[in-house]
């Protein structure tokens, strides 16, 4: 349809995007322009299709790929006690239970079920779930986590 963008839902639902008054469609670092919902509805296979009033057109809405839409900090919905959005955690130092360095969180990859923490030091690299199960805290405030590494899974040993 004229002006319709299709997007990957990474936040806690399409309501927040149809109500949100300060939307924005940003590309890298670039904020590209303010833009405001008409209608939207979730596609079938999970993305939400999204018209917005200022894109006319589908030529104009073809050009919008690799764009995102982006709610500001200041309109993000206040989470409960000892939640945190994934975004937070970029920077953040992490460490095993046991007090091990792991390094630091320099991005938050979507998967398909769930966000994963790309933690970076120096050279090595490692990829944590984002799960309750492997993440045992979060604080915000001193910019650190405690993860439980999970078991590597060696397919050369499996039965």
């Amino acid at each position: 349809m004229k002006g319709e963008v299709k997007v990957s839902l990474t936040c806690s639902g399409m309501d927040r995007i149809v109500n949100c008054p300060s939307l924005r469609l940003v590309k890298g670092k670039r904020e590209m322009k303010k833009v405001s919902v008409i209608r939207a509805f979730q596609h079938p296979d999970g993305d939400v299709v999204v018209r917005l009033k200022e894109v006319e057109g589908v030529e104009e809405a073809e050009t919008l790929r690799g764009v995102y839409l982006a709610v500001l900090a200041v309109d993000e919905a206040k989470l409960p006690p000892d939640s945190y959005y994934l975004h937070d955690l970029v920077g953040m130092t992490v460490e095993t239970p046991g007090g091990e360095a792991l390094g630091k969180i320099t991005e938050v990859m979507d998967g398909p079920a769930n966000g994963v923490c790309v933690v970076r030091d120096g050279e090595k690299e490692i990829l944590l779930p984002a799960l309750k199960s492997v993440i045992r805290k979060v604080d915000l405030k001193a910019r650190r986590m405690v993860a439980e590494l999970p078991e590597v899974i060696d397919g050369d040993a499996a039965d």
